[in-house]
């Protein structure tokens, strides 16, 4: 029989009954105590530490807890079991889920301004779903057609749609309702399927006085979750939101994730995550609009395929086992309330296609989004997400691949790092002595998001402060107010002194943080660089390189070649597209042509495993210092370096 024991946690100061010699990491999420621990709770990244401030426990020894920390009784969550009543700090940066968490954010930028004029410049104006006003012909002596062929064949005629009518409880309702409204009746059409990409299929789920048609469009990253709210009607982006995925407790990457999904409960607890997420941003987004949940009659869904699977509870335990599968690459249309989704339950819900284990709809949909698949020129689609995905082709053949390069870019895992909102430092140099930066919503700074994470190692490698593998210079003169060495015995370096930050805290970037850079710039340019050459390609041979991500419209192109980011070609090859995940996401709600190219590139497009290739793994590591250890790969940047 089990024991229980009394567990209080601080700041918090809130008391819980827990399991007794149970892992206190799983006890704190449960209880909705959100912990970052990127590795998802093996004991391995070292991150879910906490102090034990009173009670009686058992902890395993680690290598990430000095001596110093284990005499002031900080230990691992994830390694750590109570015996008795026990009392628990949170240590600081363990805060930094919530916070962000909390932080939901209004874009203002492409969304709202030129979307309408780029859909009708490239696209057409179709949505997935549609309302109708019907004003019916009264049956007769004469024209007995039954109620429901009555309807179906008025909007067949009058729209030149296919249309089916299968929902008894509606059907069950259409008789009175027809002959109370004098025949003159509201109906939302929620497109079904599509046959061969050509035929659309339109199913009614919804017959009353409907005077708004609103949607949303869906981005799930591993990292971040946006949502779009669309007014169908006008063509009109109402607003953008995005928060953390609450997935993240559970590790940081998609093989963590995959892995706690095999743990009991786990596939429910990430589904459950993922979707209190969406409805989160959902609830800020009907407030800001002055509109209803049951106004939001689809959704649209884009994201990798370990996303898509635990959005829709989907066992996932087999896109990490060779031969690598999904459940699906296809999915059908979804009633919202299957899913949990804050919508109208009658609504849909329709998911990007995916091409394989490692390529979602996010990427399928980016191709399209940035015109790539009806390209006469070679292209690349590069994505700074979390795993890393990209694609090299034009209108003749279309070739992926992906390598996880971790959250660092989002700012996870990063001392002082954070999304891409306002207060996020976007952009920085170093002229003499001085730190110059620029932060997003012009206030003062809170932390860094990724584009400013891509900024820091290039110009501080450019001034001296670090050298070409990230570790500081602590000699350097010219800085060595800023150089320090922190609480954890760790160089850092002072970006923004607490009296100039809004939170009143230093903003910093570690040698650990540069570090974590660096891994995810060398997993993007080695992994391009392998495809390129697998290819028998050269880098010289690219003529568009599209950046994808959320953080993209910020990033300086020179000083991600100086880091060793981006490839040393010329900088007019490059074209910073943002989200594009959550634009194709909105491309397929509003345009038929942009589904059937959609569908079109998820049948075209091939995967490479660049694991399997041994070039790969073998020069990887030669891709971690700044801005690569053969600089024959950038010349340009070398030359400029010797100046």
């Amino acid at each position: 029989m089990s024991e229980f024991v009394k567990l209080r946690v601080l700041p918090y100061n809130k008391e819980i009954v827990v399991e007794k010699n149970k892992n206190l990491l799983q006890t704190l999420i449960s209880s909705g105590i959100n912990i970052y621990a990127s590795c998802g709770g093996r004991g391995t990244c070292g991150k879910c530490k906490i102090k034990i401030l009173e009670g009686k426990y058992t902890t395993e020894s680690s290598q990430f807890i000095s001596e110093e920390e284990k005499r002031q009784g900080i230990v691992l969550a994830c390694k750590t079991l109570p015996v008795s009543d026990i009392i628990v700090e949170l240590l600081s940066q363990l805060n930094f889920i919530e916070e962000i968490q909390q932080h939901s954010f209004l874009h203002k930028e492409f969304w709202q301004k030129d979307l309408k004029e780029y859909i009708i410049k490239n696209f057409d104006f179709s949505p997935l779903v549609k309302l109708l006003h019907l004003n019916l012909p009264k049956p007769s002596i004469d024209d007995h057609v039954a109620d429901v062929d009555r309807m179906i064949n008025y909007i067949s005629q009058k729209e030149k749609i296919n249309v089916v009518f299968d929902n008894i409880e509606l059907i069950t309702s259409l008789p009175e309702l027809l002959r109370k409204n004098n025949w003159v009746v509201d109906t939302v059409l929620n497109e079904e399927f599509c046959v061969n990409e050509e035929t659309s299929v339109y199913k009614i789920n919804c017959i009353s006085k409907v005077e708004k048609l609103y949607a949303i469009a869906v981005d799930i990253g591993t990292t971040t979750v946006v949502v779009a709210l669309v007014d169908v009607l006008n063509s009109e982006v109402l607003g953008v939101y995005s928060a953390i995925n609450q997935q993240i407790v559970y590790g940081s990457d998609v093989i963590t994730r995959i892995i706690h999904s095999e743990q009991e409960n786990g596939l429910k607890e990430l589904n459950q995550k993922v979707v209190y997420t969406i409805n989160e941003l959902i609830n800020i987004a009907i407030k800001n609009a002055n509109i209803q949940q049951k106004d939001i009659y689809a959704a649209t869904v884009s994201g990798n395929t370990t996303m898509i699977h635990l959005f829709l509870n989907l066992p996932a335990k087999y896109i990490r086992r060779e031969p690598y599968i999904p459940v699906v690459n296809r999915v059908p249309p979804i009633e919202a309330y299957k899913t949990g989704l804050m919508i109208n339950p009658l609504g849909k819900i329709y998911c990007l296609p995916l091409v394989a284990s490692y390529i979602g709809g996010d990427i399928v949909g980016g191709v399209v989004a940035c015109g790539i698949d009806e390209s006469q020129e070679l292209c690349v689609l590069l994505d700074l997400g979390t795993n890393g995905e990209m694609v090299v082709g034009n209108k003749d053949f279309l070739v992926s691949a992906a390598c996880s390069c971790g959250p660092a870019f989002e700012g996870v895992g990063i001392k002082s790092g954070m999304v891409a909102t306002v207060g996020a430092i976007e952009d920085i140099e170093i002229r003499d002595e001085e730190v110059l930066y620029k932060v997003i919503g012009d206030t003062k700074p809170v932390g860094i998001c990724g584009s400013g994470l891509i900024d820091i190692p290039a110009v501080l490698y450019k001034a001296g402060v670090i050298d070409r593998s990230g570790k500081f210079i602590v000699d350097n003169k010219k800085f060595k107010n800023r150089i320090r060495e922190n609480a954890d015995g760790e160089y850092e370096f002072v970006v923004v002194e607490k009296e100039f930050t809004l939170n009143k805290q230093d903003i910093v970037i570690t040698e650990s943080d540069i570090e974590n850079v660096l891994r995810s710039k060398g997993a993007i340019f080695h992994g391009l660089h392998t495809l390129i050459k697998y290819l028998n390609l050269y880098l010289e041979d690219i003529k568009k390189i599209y950046i994808s991500g959320g953080f993209g419209s910020f990033i300086d192109i020179k000083k991600a070649q100086l880091l060793g980011l981006f490839p040393d070609i010329e900088q007019e090859k490059f074209v910073v597209s943002g989200n594009t995940s959550l634009l194709s996401a909105i491309l397929f709600l509003l345009s038929s042509y942009a589904r059937k190219r959609i569908y079109k590139v998820q049948q075209k497009m091939t995967y490479i495993d660049l694991s399997s290739l041994p070039m790969y793994m073998n020069e990887y590591t030669s891709a971690l210092f700044i801005p690569h250890t053969d600089l024959s790969l950038f010349p340009n940047i070398a030359k400029e370096l010797r100046r």
